[in-house]
């Protein structure tokens, strides 16, 4: 891996890009009382690794994509998911009047509550661990793995913090996220969360930005929390406390091909 100069500045540009343009940024995804941290950080974590994959996925009534459009516009919107059993394409329909009174922004851009509007309708359809059979979350469940089945239509997999030599053999593997392809470390429980600064959460999942290495050597990884932080996290403290890395089975880098024939509603 080599030695990246990504800073504090690179992830201000990042998250500053609205004040230049209209985007879909990860800004607009917000928890707040649905627990469902593994959808949310699989969704954070496409976002960071490609917006035009987000953009893409959602289509107006006029068969137009999100593509250079701040926001779903239309009272409904046609949105591309996948079965995360087969990897097939899947259409739903998701319709404004129905977004979250709680989650996200309830007066803002509404792109991540069609993706969830999407899946849930999907979990009406089929058996999803993390959706119940009416179409609503389930906060005792749900995965990561099969998370980013759903918004990437690719094979997954996860690897063991204890599956790795050290801390750099396991640094390396999160820092993948540099290459556009999504990464998210899932933490330990309760019981074995240690004490971090900033402090990082039990049983939680983060989307990875980066990984940085600094003029001293000292590593470090930017990660996005879906209750609303940025934050920079000493390599030893995610290394300590995390239980788990997700990420594409191949580490694929996501580019939007068009796979499915849009049915216009």
């Amino acid at each position: 891996m080599r030695r990246l100069s990504l800073s504090l500045f690179s992830i201000v540009l990042f998250l500053g890009l609205a004040l230049a343009s209209p985007v879909v940024e990860e800004r607009d995804l917000l928890k707040l009382k649905v627990l469902d941290c593994w959808w949310a950080a699989c969704s954070l974590a496409v976002l960071i690794s490609s917006q035009n994959w987000i953009e893409s996925m959602i289509r107006y009534g006029n068969n137009a994509s999100m593509v250079n459009t701040t926001w779903p516009q239309d009272g409904s919107v046609q949105v591309q998911i996948w079965n995360p059993d087969t990897l097939t394409p899947v259409i739903e329909t998701a319709v404004v009047a129905n977004k979250s009174q709680t989650e996200d922004h309830v007066d803002g851009n509404w792109w991540h509550d069609s993706l969830s509007q999407s899946i849930k309708l999907l979990g009406t359809q089929m058996d999803i661990a993390g959706i119940f059979p009416n179409g609503t979350f389930d906060p005792t469940s749900g995965s990561a793995l099969t998370g980013l089945k759903v918004l990437t239509g690719l094979e997954t997999a996860s690897n063991l913090t204890s599956d790795y030599a050290d801390a750099d053999a396991f640094w390396t593997d999160l820092a993948r996220a540099n290459g556009s392809t999504p990464v998210i470390f899932n933490t330990v429980s309760l019981d074995s969360i240690g004490v971090t600064d900033p402090q990082l959460g039990d049983s939680h999942d983060y989307a990875v930005f980066n990984g940085t290495v600094h003029e001293d050597g000292s590593k470090t990884v930017w990660a996005r929390n879906s209750w609303g932080s940025t934050d920079e996290f000493k390599l030893e403290d995610v290394y300590n406390n995390t239980y788990q890395i997700i990420h594409l089975a191949n580490w694929d880098r996501l580019e939007w091909q068009d796979s499915v024939n849009w049915t216009i509603t």
